[in-house]
């Protein structure tokens, strides 16, 4: 199993940058295609413009350049690319976003930041690629740098099939890592966490994949479970945390609920995830 397409979102963020390194990084050590894509909704940044043609045109405009931006910096690199601009409103570029994802290993998109203008069109895209491409997402936080390719992750185990197929597609990832752990977390007085049973025989199965896989059980106590996975995040050096997204399409407001909505909004490292 390799990632041999890549797809790596882009805007005018300040965590651009960061994430274009990361996707550099990926397809280089994978020997992979990348495709960067951005999308004509996009509003330039702090941009004072209430004449609703002369907006299109300008956030048009920053696409292209975005674009051009990205291809100069992989020509430096001499790294192979192609390229997307995804037009129509927000809704629509975020379907298309997610459709167009059907056609990559591995789709790379930011964290969205709340402080953003931009805020509501990033945590839509997210949510339909997430939901509608049936493609692993790897999402990078926007602030702070971070260790490409990654060296250690914690998958955040509960034996739902969300978390085995996020764990089958960050297989060509794990494999190339130095340590990796399975987080079982228990709560309450029940002798046996959730998904518990099974998790040997994830990490045997691991194993036979070439990926250095180990099991970790704790008991939460008072702490709930996000706070207990960022925890260990810390406490391990991990660079990526790995887990099932949740939710229906018909019951989309219901995805960023629970354990998905606390990890992404307070994300210290890259997460993938699967649905």
């Amino acid at each position: 199993m390799q990632l041999k397409d890549i797809l790596v979102y882009l805007d005018d963020g300040v965590s651009n940058m960061e994430r274009v390194k990361a996707a550099f990084a990926l397809a280089s050590s994978n020997k992979a295609r990348l495709t960067g894509v951005t999308l004509a909704a996009i509003k330039p940044a702090h941009l004072k413009v209430k004449n609703a043609k002369a907006l299109k045109k300008m956030s048009e405009h920053q696409a292209e350049e975005i674009i051009a931006e990205f291809s100069q910096l992989a020509k430096k690199e001499g790294i192979t690319v192609d390229s997307r601009v995804i037009h129509g409103d927000e809704d629509v570029a975020a379907r298309k976003m997610a459709q167009f994802s059907r056609n990559f290993d591995l789709v790379m998109l930011r964290q969205a930041n709340p402080n953003k203008d931009n805020f509501s069109i990033i945590k839509e895209v997210s949510e339909q690629v997430i939901l509608l491409s049936g493609r692993p997402v790897f999402f990078m936080p926007y602030i702070g740098p971070h260790r490409m390719p990654c060296q250690k992750a914690i998958i955040a185990w509960d034996g739902t099939p969300a978390a085995i197929r996020a764990v089958h597609d960050a297989i060509p990832l794990l494999n190339q890592m130095e340590k990796v752990i399975v987080l079982v977390v228990k709560q309450g007085r029940k002798k046996t966490a959730k998904g518990e049973l099974m998790v040997d025989y994830t990490v045997s199965h691991l194993k036979r994949h070439k990926v250095n896989a180990k099991v970790k059980r704790i008991n939460a106590g008072t702490f709930d479970v996000p706070t207990v996975i960022l925890n260990e995040i810390a406490e391990n050096d991990i660079d990526l945390l790995v887990m099932g997204g949740y939710g229906k399409p018909s019951i989309r407001q219901k995805f960023f609920g629970g354990v998905t909505r606390t990890l992404l909004t307070n994300m210290i490292v890259p997460v993938l995830m699967s649905h």
